[in-house]
């Protein structure tokens, strides 16, 4: 089963290099153009992936049958995609109607190229300095190391248990992604985007052994994107590795990268649409200052638009950045209009501007609506069926009212939201030294006294968890990043100070995303994986920072005491992130390599079981006991956390339908028609549905029921 997912991963790998090739701008000028293709052709699959699950539910036609044949015929189109710009680059070149020998020869003249950019690389790589050779080691040793825990692992997030892989069987049976009955509004109720993906390895390849690898690719995208978002800013090389050796150390990105969560799902689309809306800026500008690309409005607003749908459809919280992302692209368009126009008012007289002018900035300020309104169709076509579905189950596009009750802010009060924005910062920078953690979180608390209100207030705070909470050990759902938290926060209060404008409006960007999770979402222990996009998006300005301290250093030798604290400054972050990537993937939770823990020394159950191994007896013998009776349908009872998951695996064989449920106008079955019923944590209302003369049977946490001779 896992070579086959990993076979149908390659499959889809090497789609994306063909697309990126086909989709790779002509013109030199544009920025980093290679990872620009592969961030669009990255939207493309992604958004096609999103599409065909939507479009097949819609006639209950989610197969295996109609996604293999969906990625046969997307196959076909990219290998037609690289054809037509493999004859538009020897047409270029003024061979049209020459006969294959001119296109062989094409190839081979680009095969020199590819050798002539491979001996630059390797002679750059031969003038580096020992320091960046030894960054360059940590960051593929971390890759490496998490590669092996996503392919050896199987999924055992705790989520993933309850509600991120059950909803992806109900789909499979169901043959569709329409709202069904279930006691967990989880399932149905939180954007579907990643599982959406995780549905076509499970239909293509029969099994679960791929799933941790869309995360580490995603974490891969995020990367990807963020080293060209500090090239777009204006970093070199050394500031680009050293974007891309902050995020590969950072705990949660490690810990994430291996995991069947979606938060860096969400992390890598917004990435995506930042460096994207980022080549408003970046584009060579004529005199009047517009930019030379007047047809580039166009091409963003379909790589926007999609992006924004698949962040929209994955992660809703990610908006909380793709908003501010997106005005600044609109004003940059508004700008570059107005300066269109300027050359007609102020070169000459208004009296003699001609029409065609005044046309041409009418022009190019319809262009910028028009391109906005597709941003927002594009946006709707991929996450409207999911709203669609929303309001006909619960009344709003929202979900239920307990989904945004319990994990949104719920009062405008500016002390209270002071008090979240403190507290979530608090958890995001937390370190083993308790010590400073606890006289912080003292302070906090000293602060919410002082303003009258209550530290851990439920309508900013989820559930009954009180604040604060450890975060600093490597807990996929924990962990914190002081490190590369503290560097992002110099990085862009130096873009404040003294960066320039496009630096400024970045760093804006951020500041008006992080105010708004304060404002909208509620501290929970849980808070650092939801902001894991504004980590990838503040690692830009901690790189360029580290580089021009770097560089500083050159151009102050004769400054030895200051040098030597720089330097001091930089040696000691680059160790201690270094120690924890690297303990990150030997000693993290809930995979790690070494250890008593290890995905190496535990069997496939146990480390599905790893976060409650005390559960994993009950749950076999249950499994056990109803699998021997041979039963077609089995009923399914459990508590809104419960883990349903194990149940999918265990019982292959039967269909699995819920006995309760929490969603309007989907009736759950009857007891009386399965021929089974386990149950999960909620003992007592299992014992309540089981029919008049079954055997119930009382496990601790699990339980199940027969009916009479079975």
């Amino acid at each position: 089963m896992l070579n086959g997912a990993v076979l149908l991963v390659l499959w889809v790998l090497a789609l994306l290099p063909a697309l990126a090739y086909a989709l790779r701008p002509r013109d030199g000028a544009v920025l980093a153009p290679a990872r620009l293709a592969i961030v669009r052709s990255a939207i493309l699959l992604g958004a096609f992936a999103i599409g065909v699950v939507e479009a097949a539910s819609a006639f209950g036609a989610l197969t295996f049958g109609t996604v293999l044949a969906a990625w046969l015929g997307a196959t076909a189109a990219v290998a037609a995609a690289v054809v037509v710009r493999c004859v538009k680059d020897v047409d270029s070149g003024g061979t049209r109607g020459q006969s294959l020998d001119v296109l062989r020869e094409e190839l081979r003249s680009r095969r020199g190229a590819t050798r002539r950019t491979w001996r630059r690389t390797r002679s750059a790589a031969a003038a580096a300095p020992a320091w960046q050779w030894a960054l360059g080691c940590v960051i593929a040793i971390l890759a490496i190391s998490a590669a092996v825990l996503a392919i050896a692992s199987s999924p055992n997030n705790f989520d993933s248990q309850t509600y991120h892989l059950p909803r992806i069987e109900h789909w499979v049976q169901n043959g569709s992604v329409a709202v069904y009955a279930t006691e967990i509004h989880r399932q149905v109720d939180l954007g579907p985007g990643a599982e959406y993906l995780l549905t076509h390895l499970r239909l293509l390849s029969g099994g679960d052994g791929a799933y941790n690898l869309l995360q580490y690719l995603a974490g891969i995208g995020a990367v990807l994107a963020a080293s060209r978002i500090t090239a777009q800013l204006g970093g070199g090389p050394l500031a680009q590795l050293a974007t891309v050796f902050i995020l590969a150390t950072t705990p949660e990105v490690l810990l994430q990268a291996t995991s069947t969560q979606v938060d860096l799902v969400a992390a890598a689309w917004v990435a995506a649409l930042a460096t994207v809306v980022l080549d408003e800026f970046t584009r060579p500008g004529d005199a009047s200052g517009s930019a030379l690309r007047a047809a580039a409005p166009g091409t963003d607003a379909l790589y926007l638009g999609l992006a924004l749908g698949l962040i929209a459809v994955t992660k809703t919280t990610g908006l909380l950045a793709a908003a501010p992302l997106l005005l600044i692209w609109g004003v940059g368009r508004l700008v570059r209009d107005r300066h269109r126009r300027r050359p007609c008012l102020c070169g000459r007289s208004p009296g003699r501007c001609s029409r065609a002018d005044a046309s041409r900035a009418w022009a190019s300020r319809g262009k910028t609506v028009l391109a906005s309104l597709a941003i927002v169709a594009l946006m709707l076509a991929l996450a409207g069926p999911f709203l669609l579905r929303m309001q006909a189950a619960f009344g709003s596009p929202l979900g239920p009212p307990v989904l945004h009750e319990s994990i949104g802010v719920q009062t405008a009060d500016p002390r209270l939201l002071l008090i979240n924005a403190l507290r979530i910062a608090h958890t995001n920078l937390d370190t083993p030294v308790f010590v400073l953690s606890d006289a912080t979180a003292a302070a906090i608390g000293g602060l919410a006294h002082l303003l009258g209100v209550d530290v851990n207030d439920p309508r900013i705070t989820f559930g009954t968890t009180e604040f604060p909470v450890p975060a600093w050990y490597p807990d996929e759902d924990r962990a914190a990043f002081p490190l590369t938290g503290l560097a992002s926060l110099a990085g862009l209060a130096w873009f404040a100070v003294k960066g320039p404008r496009l630096r400024r409006a970045y760093a804006a960007a951020l500041v008006v995303a992080f105010v708004a999770v304060a404002c909208t979402v509620s501290w929970q222990p849980w808070v650092n994986r939801l902001v894991l996009f504004l980590v990838v998006l503040g690692a830009p300005a901690a790189g360029l920072l580290a580089a021009a301290l770097v560089k500083g250093f050159a151009r102050s030798a004769g400054d030895r005491r200051r040098r030597r604290t720089a330097v001091g400054v930089i040696a000691a972050f680059a160790v201690l992130a270094s120690v924890a990537g690297l303990l990150t993937v030997a000693y993290g939770y809930p995979r790690r390599l070494t250890g008593a823990w290890s995905v190496f020394s535990l069997t496939d159950m146990e480390e599905r079981f790893v976060r409650r191994l005390e559960w994993l007896p009950q749950y076999e013998a249950a499994a056990d006991a109803v699998a021997a009776t041979g039963p077609e349908t089995v009923g399914l009872v459990q508590g809104n956390d419960s883990w349903e998951y194990p149940w999918w695996l265990l019982l292959p064989d039967a269909e699995i339908v819920a006995l309760d449920s929490v969603v309007p106008g989907q009736e759950p079955a009857d007891p009386a028609s399965v021929d089974a019923i386990v149950c999960a944590e909620d003992l007592d209302q299992c014992a309540d549905l089981t029919p008049a003369g079954w055997e119930f049977v009382d496990l601790g946490t699990v339980g199940y029921a027969l009916p009479p001779g079975a």
